[in-house]
Parts: structure tokens; sequence; C-alpha cells
């Protein structure tokens, strides 16, 4: 079996390990993202500079500069998530620190107006921690949405890599740079769904740790 980075982290440290990587990973995918960015440009300007030759590649530059637009802001909001995993994890530690410490020092109060107020104090925490938890798993959930929308993207630019080497095929003497568009498309399309891919191995690794606690 491969080595993976959550192997060697405790459960407790997971959100802080999963959040570097994932900021790591989605660095990536920005930068590819911004690279799709200007090839829709470097394509608009073929587009208009070959009239009707490349008419049908108009549609095509749209849908490109839309889809690196949306995985600018998804990454954005990856990132928020996978930041917001982080903080609470820091309070969820916090509060079940405090837990641990009540627990000891409620073995030794001998009056019970000491334990009872104690308990209360103590139950208060446990529904922190079990607010934190929560919101943790939510925030999970929507990584994994989020992650479904890019991938959705990437499925939609296939589609758009075929029509667009069609219409380079039409193109006559702009055929070489409209498929050189199209291949470049391609490739950030294929490298950020590997990037996508491995990120979902690191949310599954965390969603296992957070279960078993």
């Amino acid at each position: 079996m491969s080595w993976c980075p959550m192997q060697e982290a405790s459960t407790h440290h997971l959100p802080f390990v999963t959040t570097a990587i994932l900021a790591g990973r989605l660095y990536g995918v920005l930068g590819t993202a911004r690279e799709i960015s200007l090839s829709a440009s470097n394509a608009k300007g073929i587009a208009a500079r070959g009239g009707e030759k490349t008419t049908g590649f108009r549609p095509i530059t749209d849908f490109i500069t839309e889809m690196a637009n949306d995985t600018i802001s998804l990454v954005s909001r990856i990132n928020q998530a996978a930041l917001q995993i982080s903080i609470t994890s820091v309070a969820e530690n916090r509060a079940t620190g405090q837990l641990a410490r009540f627990e000891e020092v409620l073995g030794r109060l001998a009056d019970s107006g000491g334990h009872r107020a104690l308990q209360a104090v103590m139950g208060r925490l446990e529904r922190q921690v079990a607010g934190h938890h929560a919101q943790i798993r939510q925030n999970m959930g929507l990584l994994g949405e989020l992650f479904d929308d890019i991938e959705q993207r990437t499925r939609a630019a296939k589609i758009v890599v075929t029509n667009s080497r069609t219409e380079a095929s039409r193109a006559g003497e702009f055929q070489p740079y409209l498929e050189t568009i199209a291949d470049s498309l391609e490739r950030a399309t294929e490298g950020i769904h590997a990037e996508i891919k491995r990120c979902r191995r690191y949310l599954s690794d965390l969603e296992e740790a957070i279960s078993g606690t």
C-alpha cells in the first residue's frame, strides 16, 4: 500500500493535515484554471480574426471562460470550507480537553453541590463538542459537493474538447491554433480531474477518522 500523509497523523491532527494538503493541491488547480482562462482569451482572439471560418468556435470560447471562472470560484469556496474544518477542530479539541480534565476533578469532589455545578458545566461542554463535530461533518459534506461541481465541469469540458477539434478542422489556416487550444484544454481538464480525485481520497481518510471518534 502506498504511503499517505494521513496515515501518520493522529485523529486530532487530521483536520489540520487535511487543510494543508488540500491547500497545496488546490493551489495547483487554481493555477490550471488561470491557464484555461488565458487559453480562452487567446481562443477569442483567434475566433475574432477567423471570421466565418471560426464562427462555430466562439461559443466554445465562452464555455472555456465560464469553466475557468467557475473553477476559480469553487476552489475559493473549497479553501474556505477546509479552513472552517480546521478552525472548528481547534475548538472541538479544546472543549474535549476541558471535559477530560473536569472528569478527573469530578471524581475527587466529595460534596454533591460541587458535583452538580461541575456536571452542569460539563453538560454545556458536551453540547459544544457535539455541535463542533456536527459542523465539521457538515463542512466535509460541503467539500464533497464542491468537488462534484468541479468534476461536473471537467466532464462537460471533455465534450467541448471533441467539439473544439471538429470546429478546428473547419477553420482552414486557423486549424493549428485552434487544435493547440483544444489540446491545452484537454490537458488542463485531465490535470484538474486528477487533483480533485486525490483531494477526495484525503477527504475520505478524514471522514473515516471522524466517524471513528
